[in-house]
């Protein structure tokens, strides 16, 4: 004998109440980390819950409930996604506005290659940008740069410590670690393309989700303050409204808000929705242009480039 049709319906009904309980506890959770970011650790993970994600299942519910005629639950869900996309568009990201288009003195290209900077997907991109100075992280080892960097030309230079690197035109020096404990590492970098130094902090911070990120923002923060770098650029693993990110000391700022436009997220490709790779930058730089490039590479993360000047040029 078929299996009678009311079963079928109650358990269709119910799988569609556990969806809108769902979206509804997903909203809620979005919401406390949109208000308390990543004050605590528990309040951090509210706030990696991307508002992407948060937006789509909502419309995903509103249309369920829309196709099965529930009209006041289907325009509930549908307002509750609506600050989420607003997060998205207009707070995340700066959805209507292009990167700006200026033309800079130097280049600086940042990027997480996954391996071997020098490999097919992706020595291609970083050649083809022709960049001044060029930033890698989880970068292998020093022979793997050096390969890059002899792609490059005779006139680049590299500095390698432990899974960072720098390979750039001119003369380069790494000053030493700043920070280099559990997978948190700062190193200063003193780079001098054509006579002016320019000063750095290269970073890579942990990933692990257990690690609390506030602490260790606050901490790059004073790092900023103690020692006044022109650039700090590196995978930061964590987003661009971070609390500590969003309060950084006086005369610094995001390049992607001074110079960039569009979708800001870098990871993970080829669908990235977080924003983990930033490039600040001090008084003394002038923003040109920023973007990003790289979502057909092999790497999982998309790359940064800056173009910029020095104000004192």
């Amino acid at each position: 004998m078929p299996p009678s049709l009311p079963p079928v319906r109650s358990l269709f009904a119910r799988g569609r109440a556990a969806a809108a309980v769902g979206a509804a506890c997903l909203l809620s959770a979005w919401g406390v980390g949109q208000l308390a970011r990543d004050a605590t650790w528990i309040t951090g993970l509210c706030f990696y819950i991307p508002s992407v994600v948060v937006a789509a299942v909502l419309v995903l519910v509103a249309l369920l409930y829309a196709a099965t005629g529930r009209r006041r639950v289907a325009l509930l869900a549908a307002g509750g996604a609506l600050p989420a996309v607003a997060f998205v568009g207009l707070i995340e990201n700066h959805a209507g506005r292009r990167p700006a288009d200026g033309t800079g003195r130097f280049r600086v290209v940042h990027w997480n290659t996954a391996g071997r900077p020098a490999r097919s997907g992706v020595g291609e991109h970083l050649l083809a940008e022709r960049a001044d100075l060029y930033v890698l992280t989880d970068a292998v080892n020093a022979a793997h740069v050096g390969a890059l960097r002899d792609r490059l030309g005779a006139e680049y230079r590299a500095a390698t410590f432990a899974n960072l690197a720098v390979v750039g035109r001119g003369h380069l020096r790494a000053e030493g670690w700043l920070v280099d404990r559990d997978g948190f590492e700062v190193q200063a970098v003193t780079w001098v393309p054509d006579g002016s130094p320019i000063a750095l902090l290269v970073l890579d911070l942990p990933s692990s989700v257990w690690a609390a990120r506030d602490p260790l923002l606050r901490e790059v923060n004073a790092l900023i303050e103690r020692h006044r770098p022109d650039l700090i650029v590196g995978d930061f693993n964590a987003p661009r409204r971070s609390r500590a990110l969003s309060e950084l000391p006086a005369g610094y700022a995001h390049a992607y808000h001074t110079a960039g436009g569009g979708w800001g997220a870098t990871w993970p490709v080829p669908v990235p929705i977080y924003d983990l790779d930033h490039c600040l930058h001090g008084p003394r730089v002038v923003p040109a242009r920023y973007r990003l490039g790289g979502l057909s590479g092999t790497s999982d993360h998309r790359y940064q480039a800056f173009d910029f000047s020095l104000a004192a040029d």
